[in-house]
């Protein structure tokens, strides 16, 4: 019988980029989340942690509407979550490599 055990894996991570993540750095946040096969969904932590949007879908990314000096948590459920975790994370902490 074989093992079916999901991993989940999430970060917090603080948005310094001056646009926060809209426009260009959401388009990056995107085409780097949709390169995993987990599940990842991102929050908007400082305006409504409540609310999730897919990672993989550039509307729901503009929609939690996420601006400079706030926090998102990435959470990814999946084969490689930890991985996406890691890449978006660091994605957002290189200030999306600019």
């Amino acid at each position: 019988m074989e093992s079916t055990t999901t991993t989940t894996t999430e970060a917090i991570v603080n948005v310094s980029h001056e646009h926060g993540l809209h426009a260009r750095p959401a388009d990056l946040f995107v085409r780097c989340a949709s390169s995993f096969q987990s599940t990842i969904h991102v929050y908007n932590q400082t305006r409504n942690p409540a609310r999730k949007a897919n990672a993989k879908s550039i509307l729901g990314v503009l929609s939690i509407g996420v601006h400079t000096g706030e926090q998102v948590r990435i959470v990814a459920s999946g084969p490689d979550s930890s991985e996406a975790v890691a890449a978006l994370s660091r994605l957002i902490e290189t200030n999306f490599e600019e």
